[in-house]
Parts: C-alpha cells; structure tokens; sequence
C-alpha cells in the first residue's frame, strides 16, 4: 500500500472511532483541532524545507530540505510530497533516484498536485522512468490542467497533433482563452490543431484568423502556417506566391529551420514564374547553414538530380546522410535508391533495404513502394515476388498514391492464389476489385470481390450478389444471390431472414422490394429473436412503409425492440409517448425512453432531444447542468442545431467569462 494512503486511511479511521464514541462534541472538536494541528504542523514543516530548498533567508541545504519534506509528507502535506520527487528525480541532498521521484509524484498527482500530475505525463510521454504511453500521458496532462495548472491543456494539445486521428474540437475551445492571453504554447498547439484537424472542422476563417494572430505576435511556427496555407493553397485558402514568400522570410527572421528549405523549393519548382535554381540553391544552402535537416535533403536532391546542370553524387550522399543522421526519414529513403541504382556509390540492395525500412520506421510510408519494387527487381539477391507483393498490399493500406495500380500489375492467376492461401487481409481483395470495377472490367472485379468474401471482408457479399446475379462467374459458385447472403449471415451469426430483409427493403444487391422485406422481417420474428427485424417491423408499421400503417403494431414491435436494447427504438418510443402518437401522452415514459436512447446509442437526435427534455424540465425539474452535457454531446455528434442552442443556454445561465466566450463562439454557428 501506498505510504501517503496508509497515513489518510489511519487518520480516517481515528476520526471515525473518536466520533463514535459516546462523548460529547468537545471531544468532536478536539478531533478536529488534532488534525489542524497536524496540518498546521505539517505546512510549518513544508515551508522549512522550502527555504532550504530554495536558499530563501538561510544558506541552501539540501539534506535539511529533504528531512523537512519528508516529515511534513508524514503529516500530510501533498506539496512537500512533490518537491521531496524533485528531490529524488535531480539527486538534490539524495542519490538520484528516478524511480522514487515518479513514485512520489505519482501519489501527489492521485492526490490533487497539479505539477505532479504533469510530469507523469512527461513520463509517460517520453518514456522516461515508464513505458512510452500515449493514452497515460494524455490522461495526466488533462488531470493537471483540471487541478489548475493551464500548461496541461497545451501540452495535452500538442500530443494530439500528428498521426492522431481526432476531433479536436472541445480542446480548441479550451486553447482559445490561453492563446489570446499570449500563451504561446498553447497559441502554437491551437494552429497546429486547426491546420491538422481542418478536414474536420473546414473552418478556413478560424484557422486564418488565429495564425495571423499568431503572427501579430512573432509566432514562429504560426507564420510558417501562414506560408504554408498560402504556398500550397489549402484548408480553403487560395495559393498566393508572394504572400507565402512574405511569410517564409518573416519565419527566416523568427529562425524557423524549415522555412530557408521551403522557400528554396518554391523557386526550385518555379513557383513565382520560371525556376530559378540560383536563388533554390541560395536558400538550401542558408537553410544547411544554420543546420535545417530539410535543407540538407533538398540540397542533396539537388546535386543528386542535377538541378543546377551538375551531377555530384558525392555530395548528394555527404548530404542526405547528415539529414539522415538527424533523423529525416526522407533522406534514409533518397540513400537507398542511391544504393539501389548505384548512384555515385556501389550497388548493394541489402543496404538499400536497411534504408528504405528505416525510412518507414521514421513515417515515410512511400518507401513501401520502393521497397517492393527493390525485391521485385529479378536482378536483384533479394528477388521474391511474393516479398514485394506484400509491401505493395501495405502501400495500399497505407493510401500511398499509384500502390493500387503497381499491385494490380502484378497480380495474375497464380498470385490470386497464393493470396488467397495468405493470411493477408481481405481487405486489398476488394480494393482490387474496386479498381478493376472502376476499369470497367466486370469479370475481373467479381473474381477479386469474390475472393474479398472468403475472406469475410466487411460488406463484400453486396458486390457478389450482383455477381451472381449478372452472371460474372464462369464456373457460377452460386446459383442465386440470396444464397450469397444467407452465407454471409451464418458467417455472421445473423438471422438469414433479417438480412435479407433489409436488402429487399433498401434494395441492396436485389431490386428493392418492401412487401417482400416485410414478409422477411416476419419470418425472423416468427422463427428468431432477431432484434432488427422487430425494430424494422415497428418502423414500417409506424410509417405505413410497405405495410399499412398500424399504429398498435408499430407500438408493439417497437417495444420488443427496445427491450432488446435496440436505442432506436427507444428514441421513437420517447416520440410516440411525447405526442401522444397511437397511445395516451406520458411525460414519464418520454423521458425514461428518449434517456434510453441517448445513453446507449451515438444518435445526434437522441442526445439533443434529452438535452431538450432536461433543460425544459419535461417530467422533472430541469436541470441546466446536465442538458449543458448533452448538448456537448449533441455536438460531438453532429447535431445541426446543438452548437446554436448551447450557445443561447450559456450565454442566458451562466455568466463567468470563460462560457460567455464559449456561448458567444458556439451562437456564431446560428444560421449556418
């Protein structure tokens, strides 16, 4: 057990004890003098070897700090705890002991200390003294941003920027009030999310508006956003040349070390009219000056390519391995086509290969193909097609521009074969197919779709029924395509009636047909517990869809629906009961059934609507609060009307500065 919680949990149970005795309150308030005294003593204790600690009116003593601390964390002092893990983590009047620093920290943090909590989430973020965790490291810089310490937020931001696939939403609403404060961490992580996450949000104006702010106070890193949007033309802002070489050399005078190597791409590539490799040569070679590892690789492709009219393999190696000892993924991949080619160098496809795979270690991706390529190279000792189709499919995983089409050369017959011996993904199965579909190559798609089947690849039996269907097999593996789905059922431990159902209702694979689906959904009702096909029974006797409308049975198949814990049902359920639809209205049964819904089903109508009954008080008193949540949730969701309706409830309850700058950013989406 922990230290600190053996001391909490013995002055627990003492004050339970004492209370329980049968004395009067004296001896209450003697208790509770007892651990002010103990606290008082302990703060007496901290803030002695504070002094020590910090040389503050007394000769700096670090063993007499570390004595101090240690008998205030006795007594209970959370802070003292923390500085005695300084203590430890820098050997200060100790031997350095990381382990124990983290150790102390860990429980400081558990216990409320803000900066404990931050640097265990430098542990785990950089793996010092713990396992590199990404989630752990997250979860303790929000926990120190929640105790108080802002940093947190925009620690917690700048973890989030990179491969991480996420709406960033809700953080960017909390980076906003530090970034117009000046904080530039918090400002950089802000623009780094708004550039990355832009797919997302596709808010140019907001993206814009904060890296010029960024700008306006000598952001480095937010003015080359500014000369990247304007370079590239992108997030929605139009391609300017002159506005990004602006940009570019205000990022120069701010000592941002790509922004040399970016510029020189720009003439390079002729961006402001023809390319003029002198000036491209001039920059890579300031950018290589004050040690740019971009402006070591383009300098290096430069000589390599010969831009400048000369060829020197030499250099360009020299080159490209100083930015590849630098850790540029790029240059370790530029090295091995060096090797591959022999460029200035003696061929040797083992090394070739020991750099393309470092390559993809450090995040280039694109080397996948190069390295297919290289073990596709029968001249090559590391000929093995099978080799370079695997790293081709992985390309293709990967999204890597023309992977699909370097694969679909390669595959004939026998490497059909030996993929469906493989244990490879379906996956690249259907990709395949997509492409010869889009090639207009019926035949060949249905074979690859097929195969994508077998391999139970999501969704492929759609793609086969038509197959079937139309007749695109030769040797016909089924002989009607309802078969195809009652076989995917089995695999999906599905009822076959259901499915089939919903493919005559939606007419997926087979013309669409609503009185046969219904007939289907029937079956499965009769003759299985399946749960769509009561929901989807419900639904179309509530709408009349393909059956006539049965208000009773649309109550009735809804219910067992939803005792099956399809939310859906519930939510339709809660909307009959609101308004009175086919049954008495029931304010309680609304309630309980659309808070049924919203609590285990992502449906954005679900969480507004409860957001709604909530704030209204509808079959309880309101509670603002908790519809606040909901309508956060809503959002999250992509409620179209959430973000306007939180904005009016913030902005008409709560009145603190910080949700009145949320209330008024959330109702600039009314109208939208």
């Amino acid at each position: 057990m922990k230290p600190l919680h053996s001391i909490k949990a013995f002055l627990l149970v003492l004050t339970l004890q004492l209370l329980l005795l049968p004395q009067s309150v004296v001896a209450v308030d003697a208790v509770a003098g007892h651990l002010q005294d103990r606290a008082a003593k302990a703060e007496q204790l901290f803030s002695l070897g504070f002094r020590y600690d910090t040389a503050d009116g007394v000769a700096q003593d670090y063993a007499l700090a570390h004595q101090y601390y240690q008998e205030a964390v006795t007594l209970g002092s959370v802070q003292a705890m923390h500085n005695l893990g300084a203590l430890y983590n820098w050997g200060y009047g100790v031997q350095p002991n990381r382990q124990m620093a983290l150790m102390l920290w860990e429980q400081a943090a558990d216990l409320g200390n803000m900066y404990s909590s931050f640097n265990m989430g430098n542990a785990f973020q950089k793996g010092d003294g713990r396992s590199k965790d990404t989630e752990k490291a997250l979860y303790y810089y929000m926990l120190s941003y929640n105790q108080g310490y802002e940093k947190g937020i925009c620690q917690y931001a700048e973890m989030l920027s990179g491969d991480r696939a996420l709406n960033s939403e809700n953080i960017r609403l909390l980076l906003q009030p530090l970034a117009r404060q000046g904080n530039t961490q918090c400002l950089n992580a802000l623009v780094t999310l708004l550039y990355e996450d832009y797919e997302q949000h596709q808010d140019s104006q907001s993206l814009l508006y904060w890296a010029e702010f960024g700008a306006s106070l000598n952001s480095a890193d937010a003015v080359f956003t500014l000369a990247l949007l304007y370079n590239f033309g992108q997030k929605g802002i139009s391609a300017d040349a002159e506005k990004a070489k602006s940009y570019y050399l205000k990022a120069i005078e701010l000592s941002h070390p790509s922004a040399y190597a970016n510029l020189g791409f720009m003439y390079e590539t002729g961006k402001f009219g023809k390319p003029d490799v002198i000036q491209a040569k001039y920059y890579y070679e300031q950018a290589v000056a004050i040690g740019s590892v971009w402006g070591f690789n383009n300098l290096a492709s430069f000589y390599r390519n010969g831009i400048g009219k000369v060829i020197d393999f030499e250099k360009a190696l020299s080159l490209y391995t100083q930015a590849a000892e630098m850790g540029n993924a790029n240059a370790h991949r530029n090295i091995g086509i060096m090797y591959q080619f022999g460029q200035g160098v003696t061929p040797d496809a083992y090394r070739a290969e020991e750099y393309l795979l470092k390559a993809v270690e450090l995040g280039y991706p694109q080397a996948l193909l190069d390295l297919g390529l290289l073990h596709l190279d029968a001249s090559l000792p590391l000929h093995d097609k099978t080799i370079a189709l695997t790293y081709f499919y992985q390309a293709v995983e990967q999204d890597i521009a023309g992977a699909l089409e370097i694969l679909t050369e390669q595959f004939a017959g026998e490497e059909r074969e030996w993929f469906v011996r493989s244990q490879i993904s379906g996956q690249i199965a259907y990709d395949l197919a997509s492409h010869y579909q889009a090639e207009n190559n019926k035949t060949e798609a249905c074979k690859w779709f097929l195969v994508a089947f077998k391999r139970l690849q999501d969704d492929a039996y759609l793609e086969v029924m038509p197959c079937v269907a139309e007749k695109h097999y030769s040797d016909m593996p089924y002989l009607d395509p309802l078969d195809v789905a009652r076989e995917w059922a089995a695999h999906q431990e599905w009822d076959a009636n259901s499915l089939i159902g919903e493919l005559y209702y939606y007419g997926i694979g087979i013309k669409q047909d609503k009185l046969q689906a219904a007939s289907y959904f029937l079956q499965s009702y009769e003759h299985s517990t399946d749960d769509v096909a009561r929901f989807n029974l419900g639904k179309m006797y509530l709408a009349g869809d393909g059956v006539a409308k049965d208000l009773i049975k649309a109550k009735y198949f809804l219910e067992l629906a939803a005792e099956q814990g399809i939310s859906i049902a519930a939510y339709e359920l809660g909307k009959l009961y609101r308004y009175g639809v086919g049954v008495a209205a029931d304010e309680n049964k609304a309630l309980a059934y659309t808070r049924q819904a919203a609590e285990y089903i992502d449906h954005a109508d679900s969480a507004f609507s409860y957001a709604n009954m909530l704030f209204e008080g509808y079959g309880q008193e309101p509670d603002i609060r908790l519809a606040i949540d909901w309508y956060d949730r809503a959002i999250q969701l992509g409620h179209a009307d959430a973000s306007c309706r939180l904005g009016k409830v913030l902005s008409s309850h709560f009145a603190n500065a910080e949700e009145q700058t949320r209330a008024e950013q959330l109702q600039q989406k009314c109208g939208k």
